[in-house]
């Protein structure tokens, strides 16, 4: 039995976290009472000699390809920054997947208990600089569990004076006690977004937000990751969007783990993913439009693959693998390390994805993409960019005819059409690496203001 279950090593704030009849309140409330009581506390941070220590909290290890790359750009820009400083820098795991030698070189944070209020307090003044870097950040949409550890543990880090900032990040949809706890956490937190609608909802919260984007325009593949793929391909990204968000309930786990019994909603110890009957009609239908995607795109000369972006997605994937009347290649991060599914995306002839990093490395690559967006994320990004056209809603009734007819109409178009749209990448890709350029130097401006002798 893990440690995390054995009630001699369970703390008082864990055990009422385990029998609240709703945890994730009380996580939030946890957070919220550790913040306050630093900051009331004001004690002065000084920094311990030698190397600077750098925490980034975020989603990697869970192999999302998103999420990974994101965080790896980062840790290269960190790097370009501090370039003749001595950096130990520190990543917080959230699996076991580190299949890239980026994420590799970083020390790995691993929580020692499940209650993460507790175990940051204990180890985050260990640090000088803690960055959010995951970009689904001040959202209900997945969960308000990652979100409390998001946005609570910059804001615990700022609280103890450290530098605390959330770094090209993005905002949806929140509950309502997610909305007040990022409003009371975020005084001492530097907040970057990735997007104009992100700035606009943080900004009416009160919050202090600055532009930028997303940290993933720069990545390419190593030469040579491409998996053996056809001439002709696109690459299809579904998921499913409609088992959101995963939510904590302990009893169910503890039930389930009496009985000795699994169940394919269960991520992780103690959170469960969204189902019901409606959810899998509207599942049902979404992943029929993909079919009839990939049948499409056959019948127009082209080779469907199927491309799970996270390992949570193969399991869509493989559905709609298994209703097509040919053989599909399905590549997955359970299966194929991340540069083979980004190298997969950079080659193909289009894109259709539902997953937000697909469409950002597709653009930054020129390879013609549509959105077929789940929520705000792709809708901004197509949006805010001048591609308003190119994505449709998960939930539109024959998407996939849409998205064909789009891909005839361009294929059958002078070859001007199709330049002129990768034209258009170009300039949007190069304008936001400049912008993550400058959030560099922006964040190491606020590094030279706390500690001189790095200049």
């Amino acid at each position: 039995m893990d440690a995390i279950h054995r009630p001699e090593t369970i703390s008082a704030g864990q055990r009422r976290f385990l029998l609240a009849p709703d945890p994730d309140s009380v996580l939030l409330e946890d957070f919220q009472a550790l913040i306050e009581q630093v900051s009331a506390a004001g004690v002065p941070r000084v920094r311990r000699p030698g190397p600077l220590r750098i925490l980034l909290l975020g989603y990697c290890g869970a192999g999302n390809t998103g999420a990974d790359v994101r965080t790896i750009e980062i840790i290269r820009q960190l790097r370009r920054l501090c370039a003749g400083h001595e950096l130990d820098l520190s990543l917080f795991a959230c699996g076991d997947i580190f299949d890239h030698p980026v994420l590799r070189s970083v020390r790995r944070f691993v929580p020692t208990s499940a209650y993460l209020p507790e175990v940051l307090e204990h180890e985050i003044t260990g640090f000088d600089v803690v960055l959010n870097v995951e970009g689904s950040t001040y959202t209900s949409k997945f969960s308000d569990a990652l979100a409390a550890l998001l946005i609570g543990g910059v804001g615990l880090a700022g609280a103890h004076g450290l530098l605390a900032c959330a770094y090209g990040i993005d905002s949806g949809e929140m509950t309502p006690r997610l909305t007040e706890f990022a409003k009371h956490t975020a005084r001492q937190v530097e907040i970057v977004c990735r997007s104009a609608g992100a700035e606009q909802r943080l900004s009416e919260l009160g919050l202090t937000v600055q532009p930028g984007a997303d940290t993933a325009w720069g990545f390419r593949a190593d030469e040579g990751s491409r998996p053996d793929l056809p001439e002709r391909y696109v690459a299809l990204c579904p998921n499913n969007p409609y088992w959101w968000p995963v939510r904590t309930d302990v009893r169910r786990a503890f039930a389930l783990d009496a009985k000795g019994e699994t169940s394919p909603l269960r991520y992780g110890p103690w959170l469960f993913h969204s189902w019901d009957e409606t959810r899998a009609q509207r599942f049902a239908a979404y992943r029929q439009e993909f079919v009839d995607l990939a049948v499409g795109l056959k019948q127009q000369g082209y080779t469907p693959v199927l491309v799970a972006m996270e390992v949570l997605d193969r399991v869509a994937c493989e559905q709609i693998a298994a209703s097509l009347p040919f053989e599909v290649q399905v590549l997955s991060r359970a299966t194929h390390d991340l540069n083979a599914v980004a190298a997969t995306l950079e080659g193909a002839q289009w894109v259709v994805t539902t997953r937000y990093h697909a469409a950002v490395l597709a653009l930054s690559n020129r390879v013609p993409v549509i959105g077929i967006s789940m929520d705000t994320r792709i809708d901004q990004l197509f949006a805010e960019n001048g591609l308003a056209d190119w994505f449709f809603s998960c939930d539109t009734p024959g998407f996939a005819q849409l998205a064909l007819t789009r891909i005839a109409a361009t294929d059958q178009s002078a070859q001007a059409t199709r330049e002129s749209l990768q034209a258009v990448y170009g300039v949007i890709a190069a304008t936001q690496i400049e912008r993550f350029a400058a959030m560099g130097q922006a964040l190491l401006q606020h590094m030279l203001a706390r500690w001189p002798a790095m200049a």
